[in-house]
């Protein structure tokens, strides 16, 4: 009976999932992303053998960890992204209804749409794996090593497909959807780690471990698990290929965790069904909700935010546009509590530590911009916002300087926030000396300097490319090269530190006044794509 009625609320998995292959074989982007991520594990492979310096018996373990970490992050960025859009899509484009109309249930348009993009994920893994076997070759990696990384690979994959799903179910707008996305896959990601290394240290040491159980370091030992599983390269889990308790204790938990991800992911597939199944009308929203949202939306101060807005309005109008929405605000806002959420999170007891916090932090807050930059900018193309802004008195170089403006403040709190925390964090575990101030001042410099262009490269890029992710793709690309034609120019001059991170703070502006005379032409002449 309960098989019974698993089929009957999977039916119809086979007829979408043909039709998803089907529509995603006719996408020039998924050619490229494969040859993304196989470019993506050369360049690494190269970045690690140029900065190699220990004996080359250990080159495999190192090559091994990098490529795994690599990868892993692949699969947390790209995976939401790719299942983010596929239900709230069928929402804003009507079609939702037609399928329903159809024998087809809601768990099987879930389960068909998710079956489709694992497929479309395995091939993402089968073009990175010709460089994953290079660290085999060079010698020093066990099959423990490969068995537990493709082991978390899948579980990783698994609960990031699920994440994406997820946020598709619950929202209809494309840029909602994404974020939610993103933040559901690294949440789910994360607290499954965790969960892992909860019941690793229950099993070895019962109870009585967590009366003296440091959660900072448990987050950090959950991540860790994520990002090197080589235990060559980190010696704290060397144990875990042993006969040991522990080890045995670890063994059985890589068995039992795809299992374990593929329950969560079932439950996952159900909840969506079901919130599909219930909102794929169209509904008139309630009065409490209105209310909800006039009370949440509205300005703490608003005589300052109604004055500083009209400032902005006469002074740029395209900069005006881009902070007037409460959700703009809310985002801007959310974003910055997320960030302090996070700093208090993460472990900040040397200075190294604080370094590789911030430097996390600084990636996942240069994501989120690229992804606001280059989507917003797309759907104001594919609105015809766009081309009523260009028949406007306004000029071409009033329109690039809003665009600009505007995500520069949209994104300046959480950045200042990054940089005060990161002081008061050096302050506080062992005071400022000569290296700190000289590491903070090289990094304050690198950052302001990338902070300046990444909003002029995502423009740019939104504006000339189709697809959102070539346009992310992109902008990332000439975030590397513009900071390192800089660097490396410096350095055949034989310049210090200094000259070299202000020659990195000179590639990116000068790149990104290239992108602006670029985008002034286009602009100019209309030349963009759809």
């Amino acid at each position: 009976m309960k098989i019974g009625k698993l089929t009957t609320f999977l039916g119809g998995i086979r007829p979408v999932a043909q039709r998803e292959l089907r529509e995603g074989a006719r996408r020039p982007i998924n050619h490229w992303l494969r040859v993304g991520s196989a470019a993506a594990g050369t360049i690494m492979l190269c970045a690690i053998v140029a900065d190699y310096g220990r004996p080359a018996a250990e080159l495999g373990s190192w090559l091994f960890a990098g490529l795994h970490s690599l990868l892993l992050g692949l699969i947390c960025l790209i995976v939401p992204g790719l299942a983010a859009d596929s239900i709230a899509r069928e929402k804003r484009e009507g079609t939702l209804g037609l399928l329903f109309l159809t024998p087809l249930t809601a768990g099987g348009i879930v389960a068909g749409k998710g079956l489709a993009l694992a497929i479309r994920v395995l091939t993402l893994w089968l073009a990175v794996l010709p460089v994953l076997t290079i660290p085999f070759l060079t010698g020093g990696v066990r099959w423990f090593d490969a068995l537990t990384a493709m082991d978390l690979e899948f579980c990783a994959a698994v609960l990031c497909l699920g994440g994406g799903l997820l946020a598709s179910s619950i929202t209809q707008e494309r840029n909602a959807a994404f974020a939610l996305a993103l933040l559901f896959g690294v949440a789910f990601v994360l607290l499954f780690g965790w969960l892992f290394v909860f019941w690793l240290l229950l099993q070895f040491g019962g109870l009585a471990v967590f009366a003296q159980l440091d959660w900072r370091m448990c987050v950090e030992e959950s991540a860790m698990l994520f990002t090197g599983v080589s235990s060559r390269q980190f010696g704290g889990w060397a144990m875990l290929n042993t006969p040991t308790a522990l080890g045995r204790g670890f063994k059985s938990l890589l068995l039992a965790s795809p299992p374990v991800a593929l329950l969560f992911f079932y439950v996952i597939v159900r909840f969506a069904a079901h919130r599909i199944a219930r909102s794929w009308q169209d509904r008139v929203p309630s009065l409490r909700r209105e209310r909800w949202i006039k009370r949440i939306s509205a300005p703490l101060f608003r005589g300052w935010f109604a004055r500083g807005m009209r400032r902005t309005l006469d002074h740029n109008p395209i900069a005006w546009l881009q902070q007037y929405s409460w959700k703009a605000r809310l985002a801007k806002w959310g974003l910055c509590l997320a960030i302090v959420l996070l700093e208090g999170v993460f472990p900040h007891r040397e200075w190294y530590e604080i370094q590789n916090t911030q430097g996390i932090l600084l990636w996942m807050l240069a994501g989120v911009a690229t992804f606001v930059g280059v989507n917003s900018f797309m759907q104001e193309k594919r609105s015809g916002a766009l081309e009523l802004i260009l028949i406007t008195p306004l000029s071409v170089n009033t329109i690039i300087i809003g665009r600009v403006q505007g995500l520069w403040k949209q994104f300046l709190p959480s950045v200042l926030v990054i940089g005060i925390c990161f002081f008061i964090s050096g302050m506080l575990s062992h005071g400022w000396g000569n290296s700190s101030w000289t590491d903070f001042l090289y990094i304050s410099i690198v950052v302001t300097g990338s902070f300046l262009a990444l909003p002029v490269f995502t423009t740019y890029f939104a504006l000339r490319v189709k697809n959102l992710f070539a346009a992310a793709l992109l902008t990332w690309v000439a975030m590397f090269i513009a900071p390192a034609f800089g660097g490396l120019a410096m350095d055949n001059q034989n310049a210090s530190d200094l000259g070299i991170c202000f020659g990195i703070f000179c590639g990116d502006l000068g790149f990104a006044l290239l992108a602006c005379f670029l985008l002034r032409h286009s602009l100019s002449r209309r030349i963009y794509s759809f």
